[in-house]
């Protein structure tokens, strides 16, 4: 057979020729369906969204070389945007604070929810991760997490020195963003049902389950601190009498308003944990405190209670919204299980109660005996 002369101008066939490269482009290909079914992978089987995130983080960075990155969230108020994660050297001593919208790449891309590719950051105007950033050399990418209505946060990814981000690479992160952000709203709703369960929908304050949770782990960290822990039980005094005076409604905005309350009048960023027990029934876990110190919180909630503007006593001046309180503490010395703990500071409340009410009483031994009184 006769063979076709090759064309001077005809280009040689092969990876070494002039066109694509096609061994590349399908390693590059196979990269990017790893990729997505890793960070998939995640999303199906995380929960927790600060988790989600940074196992996101980690994959991608196999894939995509960075040096920093920053994860902001949209404030539930839509105002601005709060930090959420962040990571590299960049943020080492540094403290991220919220930023508006419009401010810098973040609130640029929150903003108009577009992408940002910068090969050279050195010409963009304005910072990348936070405010007061040092300028440097390098590239960055920008995404917004969105879902069908709006962008519900954003993550951005810097690299340092002369070798840039490749679009590529920019690509690869713009699409992924779709799965990223459908995973993360995912988790944050999962996360606020979770909440729902164990938080008291009326007060805000935790319920009866999770104070039987938190109870248990003090009883375990005192084993191992070796400290006091302590227990207040709270009831709101003639309820009953509110309720047949000016109705349910009204009863139920004067539970509603002991919520807030009490997380004023108790140390809840640091050691005190507020429940609604039950009713109108409420309890705080005082972690490291011994009864001296719980009876103090106590007098305080009792005082704050009694000068509190509740709506009842705006509508009706006359009347006086009052608590009695018990208090019981679990020492080093006399450990006891979580329910005794309880009705020792129940014991202490049916004593206030009987002592006239709007009181505080501490558990002792004397108070076992019996008492006469009258009714809650």
């Amino acid at each position: 057979m006769r063979k076709t002369p090759k064309r001077e101008n005809e280009e040689p066939s092969g990876p070494s020729s002039g066109g694509r490269d096609f061994k590349a482009l399908f390693y590059r290909k196979l990269t990017e369906t790893h990729l997505f079914y890793e960070v998939g992978r995640i999303i199906a089987s995380e929960m927790e969204p600060s988790e989600l995130i940074q196992k996101v983080l980690a994959v991608i960075k196999k894939e995509v070389r960075f040096d920093n990155a920053a994860v902001y969230v949209v404030k539930k108020d839509l105002t601005g945007l709060d930090p959420f994660y962040c990571y590299g050297p960049l943020f080492h001593d540094v403290t991220l604070e919220p930023i508006y919208f419009d401010i810098g790449a973040p609130g640029a891309m929150a903003a108009t929810g577009e992408p940002l590719f910068i090969q050279d950051t050195a010409v963009y105007e304005g910072f990348l991760h936070f405010p007061d950033e040092q300028e440097r050399p390098g590239s960055y990418i920008g995404v917004a997490l969105k879902n069908d209505s709006r962008v519900v946060g954003i993550m951005g990814f810097s690299r340092d020195g002369s070798d840039p981000f490749r679009v590529e690479e920019f690509d690869m992160i713009r699409t992924l963003s779709h799965l990223i952000s459908a995973g993360f709203e995912k988790a944050e709703l999962f996360k606020k049902t979770l909440e729902l369960a164990r938080v008291d929908e009326l007060t805000g304050l935790y319920n009866y389950r999770v104070l039987m949770e938190k109870l248990e782990e003090e009883v375990r960290r005192q084993v191992r601190t070796g400290r006091d822990f302590s227990f207040i039980m709270i009831d709101i005094d003639d309820f009953k009498r509110v309720n047949d005076r000016y109705g349910h409604l009204e009863g139920s905005r004067l539970i509603a308003q002991m919520g807030p309350l009490l997380k004023a009048a108790c140390r809840t960023t640091s050691t005190d944990t507020c429940f609604r027990y039950g009713g109108e029934e409420f309890s705080v876990l005082l972690a490291e405190t011994d009864m001296e110190e719980a009876a103090a919180v106590a007098e305080r909630v009792r005082k704050a209670v009694e000068e509190y503007p509740f709506s009842v006593k705006v509508a009706h001046p006359f009347e006086q919204i009052t608590v009695s309180l018990g208090v019981s503490t679990m020492r080093a010395d006399n450990t006891k299980p979580a329910p005794t703990l309880i009705n020792e500071a129940d014991v202490a409340l049916y004593r206030s109660k009987a002592a006239g009410k709007n009181l505080v009483i501490c558990f002792s031994e004397a108070l076992c005996g019996p008492a006469a009184g009258p009714e809650a």
